[in-house]
């Protein structure tokens, strides 16, 4: 039987320098051996829960699995990582696939180097798929991907050339095939720290280190493992230093942040073609006005970059942003507070109009804490201009129908839980869009038209 604990709401508010509608407030503090301590990675969602994990805390000490609704309400803990069994410390986030969740733990494993695992929404049907044993690479610290059949991941640490590996497996736990030993020369990198980026035809990522420059670097490879080809090295100033997180695309340009380097020597956004060409820094992060050291992915809206800052800003506890990816439009969302509501914000995730997160320490309990920012994606400005859409069904599996009360034009975006995005469409009047080709999950829809922006989260089942 698993249990519910009770869920303390709080008041309190991260100060936010955006419109006084935008607010930050706790869901859930995190209490150590109740429900964990010090999450590391980001929310997902399944249209109706938020599923996270924590590194350290629970049962065991080692970490949990949990979901809770986007109210604060609801919290269970779905499982206690307890080492050798089931792995310990998990870093990264959650995959869904629409009836699964899959995800790795840091440490923990028969070898100790840690684990792959999948478990049901409920918190039954806990498998372990894979125990890394070093030679196929150890201690991963991003989430996993898929391409409608394979897992994609990547590990820091282990491999031949103990410098990490990228590597695929079946969801069954079948058919785990390393396609890359980091550091073999200066040109493949080393200790890649985020996870991959599936853009239907080749996967993309970066390096923390390696290189020409030693200070990291992207790469593609074609899931097969052939192909790879380095597009950029990272190396100063201008460039930006030592990548921590995950690339995000727009259709044209992948997006990143390094945690270093630039004008402030305290991190960067950055954009770059998929072909290697085209790089550009678009903001120079400094520690005190927004904040610094970003080490967590940004998102994609359609419109505006997402992202987070692990210190700086107000209190030092680092903040919440957003940017147009040409570099206009910087908004500081949140300030976080270490004090309060905690501090060291983790990625963020979308529902269209809110903004959820974690905090990996602080607050309440000193152990981190479950995060919304309200209205943060400005769709109350917008709103008496929006167009009234119905969208249906929703979950839906093979067709999704748009009944809209304009005659202008629709310009539709979907885009999945990395950021990618899958499908565009010119639409008008009454429309259905083919999604059966999509991978279960769940998914941003962005609709825009000349009398505002919608944005709606979709789960597609089939």
């Amino acid at each position: 039987m698993k249990k519910i604990y009770p869920i303390i709401l709080l008041a309190l508010i991260c100060f936010s320098t955006q419109q006084a509608k935008a607010q930050c407030s706790v869901l859930l503090n995190f209490a150590d051996t109740t429900n964990g301590s010090y999450p590391q990675g980001a929310l997902i969602s399944d249209g109706t829960y938020l599923y996270g994990m924590t590194k350290t805390g629970g049962t065991f000490g080692l970490g949990t699995i949990f979901k809770i609704l986007p109210n604060g309400t609801g919290y269970v803990k779905l499982l206690d990582f307890d080492g050798t069994t089931n792995g310990s410390l998990p870093y990264g986030d959650l995959y869904y696939d629409g009836s699964f969740l899959f995800g790795m733990t840091n440490t923990g494993g028969v070898f100790g180097g840690g684990t792959i695992f999948k478990i049901m929404p409920s918190g039954s049907g806990y498998s372990k798929l894979y125990d890394f044993d070093g030679m196929d690479g150890k201690w991963p610290v991003g989430s996993l991907i898929s391409d409608g059949t394979f897992l994609y991941g990547m590990t820091p640490d282990g491999g031949l050339n103990n410098s990490g590996v990228t590597f695929k497996i079946l969801p069954n736990g079948a058919g785990f095939t390393k396609l890359l030993d980091f550091g073999s020369s200066a040109t493949d990198g080393a200790a890649p720290q985020g996870s991959l980026l599936y853009d239907g035809v080749s996967l993309y990522g970066m390096t923390e280190v390696g290189g020409i420059y030693s200070h990291g670097n992207i790469f593609k490879i074609l899931p097969s493992g052939n192909g790879y080809i380095k597009l950029f090295d990272f190396n100063d100033t201008a460039t930006g230093i030592l990548p921590m997180a995950s690339l995000v695309s727009d259709g044209t340009f992948l997006y990143g942040t390094t945690m270093e380097g630039g004008v402030n020597n305290t991190g960067i956004v950055f954009k770059i073609m998929s072909n290697g060409s085209g790089f550009s820094k678009i903001m120079d992060f400094n520690s005190n006005a927004v904040g610094g050291y970003p080490t967590c992915s940004l998102i994609f809206d359609g419109t505006f970059l997402y992202g987070t800052t692990s210190l700086g800003g107000l209190y030092s506890s680092g903040t919440a942003f957003k940017i147009l990816p040409s570099g206009n439009g910087y908004s500081k969302l949140a300030d976080f507070n270490y004090n309060t509501i905690g501090g060291g914000p983790g990625s963020l995730l979308s529902d269209g109009i809110n903004l959820y997160g974690m905090l990996k320490g602080g607050g309440l309990k000193a152990c981190g804490a479950v995060y919304k920012i309200t209205n943060a994606m400005g769709v109350e400005q917008a709103a008496a201009k929006q167009p009234q859409l119905n969208i249906y069904p929703n979950p839906t599996n093979n067709q999704l129908f748009i009944d809209v009360n304009t005659t202008d034009k629709l310009n539709v975006d979907l885009y999945d839980t990395n950021g990618m995005l899958v499908l565009n469409k010119i639409m008008s009047d009454k429309n259905n869009i083919d999604i059966s080709t999509l991978n279960e999950g769940v998914y941003t829809l962005t609709v825009k038209t000349s009398e505002g922006i919608l944005n709606k989260k979709i789960v597609i089942i089939h």
